[in-house]
């Protein structure tokens, strides 16, 4: 092998600039791939302040990104990359938001319906964009050319020193409006979340609105049928309350010859707890006699006895002695 200074540098030098430019393309494409991202256009109305760069956010949650806008004929091509595992359905919806009150927007992205999204486009039917001020300035241009312009140079003069009289005041009602925006910016993933979940009590509380609306009838009857019976109920709760006071007066007027009573109840009750262990005996060799007597008396009234000769005489041993055989 030639060293390298034995090599014509003409080659060389071809050789590393086809080296460099092959780098330069490789880092060209690596810089504008998305790996693990899948390409989206949406149709828009007007862009709505939305830029490159911006979020795009799914159910409040930063998917993807806003990688280009142009225009075709009279309406805005936004072009956005979303993350892959992320399936769009034929009835996907895009809306333009405002992010803070800065100024910054995000796109959101609302996936609906069953299948594919048709050509990876969401169409301008599906799409909307925030309130835009330039409308509503063009359609007040003629009501603008009525006013009175040295009126309304006065009313914009004193205005003017109004503010700077208070200026004091107005710069931290201002600070606070710029702080409360960072803190909404910083805070968006968890807004987002919020207003989903607010939302999805809003649906269900639609979709259960016949049952509320039976539940509420079913309480104005409760109520109706308590107030018809408020007479009865308060009549019930006056006698009860004679009743409880009558018992009372029983009780005290009783009371001597109840404390007796309870005392020598107390007392038998002592002794039967002293000859427990006697009784159970008496329980226990009982039972067998008992269950006797009952099997001999349960065939009429009479009692069956077996006994051997000659406790009971025989019949003719019987006549014999009574001298009538």
């Amino acid at each position: 092998m030639k060293p390298m200074n034995e090599r014509d540098p003409f080659k060389i030098g071809l050789v590393a600039i086809v080296v460099l430019g092959i780098v330069g393309a490789l880092v060209v494409v690596l810089s504008v791939a998305n790996f693990g991202t899948k390409t989206y256009t949406a149709v828009l109305e007007h862009t709505g302040g939305l830029r490159s760069g911006e979020d795009v956010q799914v159910h409040g949650v930063s998917k993807g990104e806003v990688t280009g806008i142009e225009l075709d004929e009279d309406r805005v091509l936004v072009t956005f990359v979303l993350d892959s595992d992320i399936d769009l359905g034929a009835r996907t919806e895009a809306t333009v938001k405002v992010a803070t009150l800065l100024g910054t927007h995000y796109l959101e992205v609302n996936p609906l319906g069953s299948g594919e999204l048709a050509d990876d486009r969401i169409e301008l039917a599906n799409t909307s964009v925030p309130y835009n001020l330039q409308d509503v300035l063009e359609s007040g241009a003629d009501a603008l050319q009525e006013l009175d312009p040295e009126l309304l140079a006065d009313a914009l003069s004193e205005m003017a020193g109004t503010l700077g009289a208070s200026q004091d005041q107005i710069r931290p009602a201002l600070e606070g409006v710029a702080r409360l925006s960072e803190v909404i910016a910083t805070r968006s993933d968890q807004t987002g979340a919020l207003l989903t979940a607010a939302r999805s009590v809003t649906d269900q509380l639609a979709e259960s609105n016949d049952d509320i609306i039976g539940l509420m009838s079913q309480t104005n009857l409760v109520v109706t049928e308590v107030t018809a019976r408020r007479e009865a109920i308060h009549r019930l709760l006056v006698e009860t309350t004679e009743l409880a006071r009558a018992l009372e007066s029983i009780v005290e007027s009783t009371k001597g010859k109840l404390q007796p009573a309870l005392r020598d109840l107390s007392d038998v009750m002592a002794f039967l707890n002293q000859q427990d262990d006697q009784l159970k005996r008496v329980l226990e060799v009982m039972a067998p006699a008992v269950r006797y007597v009952a099997n001999a008396a349960g065939n009429g009234p009479w009692l069956d006895l077996f006994t051997d000769p000659p406790a009971i005489p025989a019949d003719d041993t019987s006549c014999r002695l009574r001298g009538d055989c």
